[in-house]
């Protein structure tokens, strides 16, 4: 039966095996691993006390004996120049032993952690005791051979010890090493946890921002509509349309005077040549009518037209060779044309239209619906691009997360898989 092997067990002085549970929460994984450690190194506790105590009783004798290298006389048939050289070494040598046994602290707790920490750091502490030096060595043994060989007893006594100290953790190498990274890849694995919560909070955050802007987005559209529907944006719409047409109309009725006057360009620009270059003078009066129909026909029809025309054609008429024949007979004609051809009905068409443009823009401009329509449609603007930056974002943040808990899975598998290495045995960890 169990219990009676648990009473043998007891009865001849034996450890009983220590039952590691086959399934830890992973926030007690640290007592769990305490468990493991124990049962890898049971015999360690047995052993690491007895062992604690010879250190100390080294750690005494070595004082005792580095004392005595201090005081002691040298010899009287070693050469001044060495006994000059082996004082001075032999004071560093005892400055350097006295802080290698002060920093001999040896420990309380007999766990594998502290065992192996107390190993490694006081052999890095004993591993030039006696200085570096070859020479300086030299000098004080020749002058104190016995302490130095008492102190060097000591501390190969001292190296012995704490080699037969972590005797129980020789070929443990490989459970000592996963011991030491489970704390790692379940400092891993919280780092991933927070990341995880960080980055769903930030998500929930960004969503509810989103849905606060798409809200606002909806009544924006809905005041687009409402204005879409309104009298005021009818009348608007109406008035575009007729400003519209009268600036089409406008624009054809200027069209056409400037065919109308376009057969006389040429004339003109030569009669205004001939002026400049001085073969034929012209009257103030001349140069002003032609400069202005010239520059634009559709402004010198709101002037002196009639004149205008009546001054060039005086000015061909009085000087027979200032154009040639053909074009002085195609100029005089189509003068006669424009003359006679009512330009008075056209200029005041020309003005109808204008003055019914300015009503229009006058009516236009008392309308406020264009401009409240175009800040809706700049504050929706505004919105949507928001709302795109803010999709992306929260979408950034979504694949970020399932590729952290992507990471996380493989993080935990590892754990597990260390764990089972760790007891031989499969391990379910619960988390969270």
């Amino acid at each position: 039966m169990k219990w009676d092997v648990k009473w043998l067990n007891r009865i001849f002085g034996k450890e009983e095996e220590v039952e590691i549970p086959a399934t830890v929460a992973f926030d007690e994984i640290d007592t769990w691993l305490k468990e493991v450690a124990e049962s890898l190194f049971r015999s360690l506790h047995t052993s690491v006390g007895q062992l604690y105590e010879e250190i100390s009783e080294i750690s005494k004798q070595l004082l005792l004996n580095i004392a005595t290298l201090q005081t002691a006389e040298s010899s009287e048939d070693v050469p001044d120049r060495i006994v000059k050289i082996g004082l001075l070494s032999r004071d560093r040598m005892v400055n350097h032993l006295y802080s290698v046994v002060e920093k001999l602290e040896v420990p309380t707790q007999t766990d594998y952690k502290t065992v192996l920490f107390f190993y490694r750091t006081a052999m890095s502490h004993l591993e030039f005791p006696l200085g570096k030096s070859e020479k300086s060595i030299y000098a004080v043994r020749s002058l104190f051979p016995a302490e130095i060989k008492a102190i060097i007893a000591e501390l190969n006594r001292l190296k012995a010890c704490l080699n037969r100290l972590i005797t129980p953790l020789k070929g443990q190498e490989g459970k000592i090493e996963k011991l030491e990274r489970v704390p790692r890849l379940i400092q891993d694995i919280k780092e991933l946890w927070s990341e995880i919560k960080k980055e769903k909070k930030y998500v929930r955050d960004q969503e509810e921002e989103l849905y606060i802007l798409e809200e606002r987005i909806d009544r924006e559209i809905e005041r687009l509509r409402s204005i879409d529907e309104s009298e005021e944006w009818q009348r608007f719409k109406a008035f575009e349309t007729e400003l519209s047409v009268l600036k089409r109309d406008l624009n054809a009725l200027e069209s056409d005077v400037h065919r109308l006057f376009s057969p006389l360009n040429k004339a003109l620009t030569l009669l205004k040549k001939q002026d400049e270059t001085g073969r034929h003078k012209l009257m103030p009066n001349d140069r002003i009518a032609i400069a202005s129909i010239l520059s634009s026909p559709v402004h010198a029809l709101n002037e002196d037209i009639t004149g205008y025309l009546r001054t060039i054609k005086a000015v061909i008429e009085a000087n027979p060779a200032i154009l040639k024949d053909r074009k002085r007979e195609t100029a005089l004609k189509w003068l006669d044309h424009l003359l006679n051809l009512g330009l008075s009905s056209i200029r005041e068409k020309c003005r109808e239209l204008h003055v019914q443009i300015e009503e229009i823009n006058g009516e236009l401009s008392g309308l406020t619906v264009l401009k409240d329509k175009e800040e809706i449609e700049r504050r929706l603007l505004s919105a949507q691009r928001q709302q795109v930056q803010l999709q992306e974002r929260i979408a950034r943040s979504k694949r970020h997360i399932v590729s952290i808990e992507g990471q996380l899975r493989e993080n935990e598998q590892v754990l597990s898989a260390a764990l089972e290495e760790l007891t031989g045995k499969e391990i379910e960890v619960r988390f969270k």
